[in-house]
């Protein structure tokens, strides 16, 4: 609802003791509780409190025993703000405890979960780590992603405000999306939308009950603003359910009564603007009541536990959540308890004089919180230390990997709801070697990684706070590895990584000799003792043992990224001179001849060779001037046969690189055009057979953030 500010926030359990000792958040901070909160600034430090229920000593006994029957009653997700500043997706148990970080993802913000009916699968949106949270548009910002309940193994959905607003179809198959256009339903096997509805005035936080019979959400179209109304799923026939300054609507399990936010007209307090307080209603709009309210503090986000027995609400000083800053303390009370008034409340007490004082159990901040009733993040234990996590990243490098469980990880057979061809991709890759690559560290730097083709195993094999490195290349035996390294002040750029620092190094990273900015865009001869660069004169050959230059061949406008044939009889590069713009040479080691083998009039990059060496891959650029968007593409040695690989509507495609086998496409989709790098993802599809592809044509399995990525078919991690 309308934003604006309040000047205080009380829970109190015993009204007559000043506020400051009797509010349910002053309560939590207690003992070593206290400290942790006021030194994490109420922001949810990323491993936060062990276990709450061990400071609630203090509390009164109905607050511990309320603790005690939710604490084995499922899993509660929602976002807030970690260490590292962004937002990311938390777990904990309903009483407070074993709260864990799901996410670990400091490049992007993670928010607005939500559970499957069946606790399965998890909905949320994923935005970048600068944008700021807004209660009224957080259906609308960032991406869509579905994952596994864990949070693991997720997949982007759609493009940024793109399937706004989704919410689950009782089965979990399909999910309902509210955009200016109406109501779209679509299909999460199909990826595509199998029907829509007018969208009768409904703008806002839009859910599909759980029968499958209604939708209900946030309107205006009842004569007022900010209404509460429920659809019919099958007619599109629309009913208020409560009128005026209502939101955040939300279903009990039968699918009778809806839980909400309202700020009931006519309150005196808070300068005549009133209290939002938390309220239930029959979905037909016929009865309410109260469930909390306090004045000062206004309640949103209400969630009734899969049982129906218990409530779970947000609330704090400021209106709407505050998740501009670092959401606000959750909450859980009985539903048999209300209604509750919390804090002193006179004239709310006034008009509700039946109203209990508690029991309410605080929890940790947090906003927009969900519930299942399905064990599914056990697999989390901190006992779990050393393990291989289920996020496809061995546990013992999860903190020093920025992207652990990030986005666009679609790795093991496991993927729940993903389809069969997404798993049967990730199975046969799983044992294909290994992919290396570089990407952001928490420390904004950039180190090497490796992993499994399938996502899994992730971990860094650079640890260089005061550098860069990229452009990494395994050697074809699949034994060493050349990279790049720069100052970390140095911006990665696609067009210039290649002039830094030459390093040469084992296969997992060891044993790293610099052998300094010599040897630009270097490439690994077919027998892996030799290396070819671009010196300024021309392409020249140099002995890895002993750097000695054994041969030196004119460039013929070779500029950057020169790629050594898998048969040593020629090289692929980025070009000047046959055409206007950037094009891919090919170079005949023997004659030194050149010849374009991509179209000359637009901007092309990033080769690389097939590995029978009998064609080239690279990114088709766009024509100066005129719209378009980077796709992959093979040309034949001589140029004459081209034909499109792959290509998304909304992403760059670069980094062509052809499995050892020759059976799968390894690339990376990126949103802006390259020079220097942004946030960028990986993905690999099988090799495409038809004439012509694009996304549509292909099941993709998304790997994670990462550039430059290489592969090897070798054991490089033992």
């Amino acid at each position: 609802m309308k934003t604006t500010t309040a000047p205080g926030f009380a829970g109190a359990h015993r009204p007559a003791l000043p506020l400051e000792h009797t509010s349910w958040l002053w309560r939590w901070i207690s003992g070593l509780a206290r400290a942790a909160v006021l030194q994490a600034g109420l922001a949810l430090a990323a491993p936060g409190p062990a276990d709450l229920a061990q400071s609630r000593l203090d509390h009164p006994a109905s607050v511990v025993t309320l603790a005690d029957e939710v604490r084995d009653q499922g899993w509660i997700c929602f976002g807030a703000r970690s260490q590292a500043g962004d937002w990311d997706l938390f777990v904990c148990r309903p009483d407070g405890s074993a709260l864990q970080n799901l996410t670990r993802t400091p490049l992007f913000s993670e928010f607005s979960p939500q559970f499957s009916r069946d606790g399965r699968r998890l909905l949320y949106r994923r935005g970048t780590r600068n944008e700021r949270l807004d209660n009224n548009r957080h259906g609308e910002q960032g991406q869509l992603v579905l994952a596994n309940a864990d949070a693991s193994h997720p997949i982007v959905l759609g493009g940024v405000g793109e399937l706004t607003w989704a919410s689950f179809s009782p089965d979990g198959r399909q999910i309902a999306s509210l955009s200016i256009k109406g109501i779209a339903f679509y299909d999460l096997e199909r990826r595509a939308v199998v029907r829509t509805l007018p969208r009768k005035g409904f703008f806002q936080q839009v859910t599909w009950s759980p029968d499958g019979r209604w939708l209900v959400g946030v309107a205006n179209s009842f004569g007022t603003g900010w209404s509460v109304a429920r659809m019919d799923t099958a007619t599109g026939e629309v009913g208020a359910v409560n009128r005026v300054d209502c939101c955040t609507p939300d279903w009990f399990p039968d699918s009778r009564e809806v839980v909400f936010s309202w700020r009931p007209p006519g309150q005196k307090v808070n300068n005549g603007y009133g209290w939002t307080q938390l309220w239930r209603a029959t979905a037909d709009g016929q009865s309410r009541q109260l469930v909390y309210g306090e004045d000062g503090r206004h309640v949103y986000g209400g969630c009734v536990s899969p049982d129906a027995k218990y409530v779970l609400f947000t609330g704090n000083m400021e209106e709407d959540g505050d998740p501009g800053r670092a959401g606000a303390p959750m909450a859980l009370m009985r539903l048999s308890d209300a209604p509750i008034v919390g804090g002193e409340s006179l004239a709310l007490r006034a008009l509700h004089p039946g109203a209990k004082e508690g029991p309410v159990l605080t929890l940790p901040a947090g906003w927009e919180p969900c519930w299942t009733g399905s064990e599914v993040i056990g697999r989390h234990s901190s006992e779990a230390a050393g393990a291989s996590s289920v996020m496809g990243v061995d546990a013992t490098y999860h903190d020093a990997v920025p992207e652990a469980g990030a986005p666009m990880v679609d790795a093991p057979s496991t993927l729940i709801g993903a389809t069969s061809g997404r798993a049967q991709l990730a199975a046969e890759l799983r044992t294909k070697g290994w992919l290396v690559f570089s990407a952001k560290t928490t420390a904004g730097d950039w180190d090497l990684f490796v992993m499994r083709p399938d996502g899994s195993a992730r971990r860094p094999i650079t640890s260089t706070p005061g550098h860069n490195e990229a452009g990494a290349r395994f050697s074809p035996d699949g034994r060493r590895l050349l990279y790049y390294r720069m100052p970390r002040a140095e911006p990665v750029d696609n067009n210039s990584y290649g002039t830094f620092d030459l390093v040469l190094a084992n296969a997992d990273g060891s044993d790293p000799v610099v052998f300094g900015t010599e040897f630009p865009w270097a490439s690994w001869g077919p027998d892996g003792r030799q290396i070819a660069c671009l010196a300024p004169k021309g392409i020249r050959i140099v002995d890895t043992t002993t750097s000695a230059r054994i041969r030196e061949l004119p460039r013929r406008g070779v500029v950057s990224q020169l790629v050594w044939s898998p048969d040593g009889r020629r090289f692929a590069g980025t070009a000047n001179g046959l055409g206007p713009f950037w094009n891919i040479g090919c170079l005949e080691l023997e004659s030194g001849a050149i010849h374009a083998v991509s179209e000359t009039e637009r901007y092309n990059c990033t080769p690389d060779w097939t590995p029978d060496a009998r064609g080239i891959v690279y990114a088709r650029g766009i024509i100066p001037e005129q719209p378009g968007l980077a796709e992959l593409w093979v040309a034949s040695l001589d140029g004459t046969e081209r034909r499109r690989l792959y290509a998304e509507t909304a992403y760059h495609i670069y980094g062509a690189c052809v499995s050892p086998d020759g059976q799968y496409l390894l690339f990376t989709r990126s949103r802006e055009d390259l020079g220097q790098v942004p946030d960028i993802e990986m993905a690999i599809i099988r090799w495409p057979q038809g004439s012509d592809a694009s996304a549509s044509d292909q099941v993709r399995l998304d790997l994670g953030a990462g550039w430059e990525p290489h592969w090897t078919e070798r054991e490089v991690i033992p």
